[in-house]
This record gives structure tokens, C-alpha cells and sequence, in this order.
């Protein structure tokens, strides 16, 4: 364990990834009774299985980082995940549930809203969970960590599931693999000898990520007309690939 470890913090800690992962379990459960029960049990099993897939990513992300549960790097680890990540878990949760659905036949009907109203809800609590760490005093590295990867995450999986509805053109898939190639192509650089700096600050990247957030938004709604999402699925991502991109060329520089 790292400075500052607290073996009585830790240990609940773990139970509230316990914890986690049986909330994680039942919302798995639930989403296949009730697909089971409006489509078919094959639906039910292949939704299960994909969104079974980005929960245990999400909580092997949790369990990796959840040592940086603490305000600073030397300081003590908090014995609470607290709201503010309470609220970036249950948004992890809502995500994998809309990522279910990408393998399965577009929904018709009014459950045609389902994959939209889930992703509203997820970058709804995206909006809220930085704004309870500031009030309650709950900002930690475990929340920002897991708050960047879980942004890079919901992008790639309404990304694809717009792809697949035919709203979102095969390009957009730039913006969902923008932080996993920036990740691999820093690790690659690195192992090759290269020197690798640090991101450079920016007061255009939240933004911009905020962008495409509403851009999958718009392209899961039913009545959008997809020409009208592909066009703004276009225009928007050509600035975030663009930060990406600059970001990667200052990084492998090293500062």
C-alpha cells in the first residue's frame, strides 16, 4: 500500500466494492427479467453479456484505483467512496446498460426511447457528480480517475450503438477510440525508450467532451432524423480529435 494507509479504511473500503459489485450483479439481473419478459430470453442473455462485460471493466477500475481514495497523494485514504462517486458509479452502471444494447435489433415502439433515456440519465449525473464533490468536500483522485475514464468510456459505447442504429457515421468511432489510442500510443512510446510528458492544460477539452456527450444524445433519439445527427456527429467531432491529437504530440514530446 502506498503512504497514508489506513488497514481500517481499507477494509471498508473493500466492503463498499462488495457492495458495488452485488448492486452491479442486480442491475445485470433486473435488465434480463425484463428483456427476457418484453422480448426473448435470447435478447435477455445477449444484453446480459454485454453490458456484463463493461461492469466488470468498471469495477476492475474501481478496485485498481480505489488505494487513491484520498484528497492528495500523501494524504490519509478516506474510509467512504462518498456521494460525488457514488453518483459516477451509478453513471457507470448506466452506461453499461446502454451498451447492452448494441448487440441486440433496434428497439421499436415507445422502448425505442430506452437507450436514450438511460444515456440522458448517465450524462445527467456526469453534470452532478463534480458539482457534489465541490459541495460536500468529496473531491478525490479515485473520483477523477474514474470520472475520465468513465467519460472515454460512455463516448465509445454510445458511439458504437449509434453506429450501429445507422444515426452516427462510421467516422464518429474516431471519438469513442480517441483515449484508448492516446493511452496505447503513450504506453507504446514509453516502453520504446521515448520521453513522455504531461497534458497540457487545456480550457477547451471538458468542453469539447461535453459536446459529444449532447451529440449522442441527440443521435439516440427516435425522431432525430439521422442526416441531422450525422451532420452534427461530423462537424463536432473534428475539434475533440483535434485536441487529441495535439495532446498526444505534446505528451510524447516530453515536457
Amino acid at each position: 500500500m502506498s503512504e497514508g494507509y489506513d488497514p481500517v479504511a481499507w477494509e471498508r473500503l473493500r466492503r463498499q466494492w462488495g457492495l458495488t459489485v452485488l448492486t452491479a450483479v442486480s442491475v445485470a439481473i433486473v435488465g434480463y427479467m425484463f428483456l427476457s419478459d418484453w422480448w426473448t430470453r435470447r435478447h435477455g442473455i445477449q444484453w446480459t453479456v454485454t453490458a456484463g462485460v463493461v461492469l466488470t471493466y468498471e469495477l476492475w477500475l474501481l478496485w485498481r484505483y480505489l488505494d487513491q481514495n484520498r484528497c492528495e497523494s500523501a494524504g490519509l485514504l478516506l474510509d467512504s467512496l462518498g456521494i460525488a462517486t457514488a453518483a459516477t458509479l451509478a453513471r457507470g452502471l448506466l452506461t453499461a446498460a446502454v451498451a447492452g444494447f448494441i448487440v441486440l435489433p433496434e428497439p421499436t415502439g415507445q422502448t425505442a426511447w430506452l437507450p436514450a433515456v438511460l444515456y440522458v440519465v448517465a450524462v445527467a449525473l456526469d453534470r452532478v457528480d463534480g458539482r457534489l464533490a465541490r459541495q460536500y468536500g468529496d473531491t478525490t483522485m479515485l473520483g477523477a480517475k474514474l470520472d475520465l475514464e468513465f467519460d472515454g468510456l460512455s463516448l465509445l459505447v454510445a458511439g458504437l450503438l449509434g453506429i450501429v442504429y445507422g444515426t452516427l457515421p462510421l467516422w464518429y468511432l474516431a471519438v469513442g477510440l480517441a483515449r484508448p489510442a492516446f493511452v496505447i500510443g503513450r504506453s507504446l512510446h514509453r516502453r520504446r525508450g521515448g520521453a513522455v510528458g504531461s497534458i497540457p492544460p487545456s480550457t477547451v477539452r471538458r468542453p469539447l467532451t461535453g459536446v459529444q456527450m449532447f451529440v449522442c444524445s441527440v443521435a439516440l433519439v427516435p425522431i432525430v432524423p439521422s442526416t441531422v445527427s450525422i451532420a452534427l456527429a461530423t462537424v463536432a467531432m473534428i475539434p475533440f480529435v483535434c485536441v487529441f491529437v495535439r495532446d498526444f504530440h505534446s505528451v510524447v514530446q516530453g515536457a
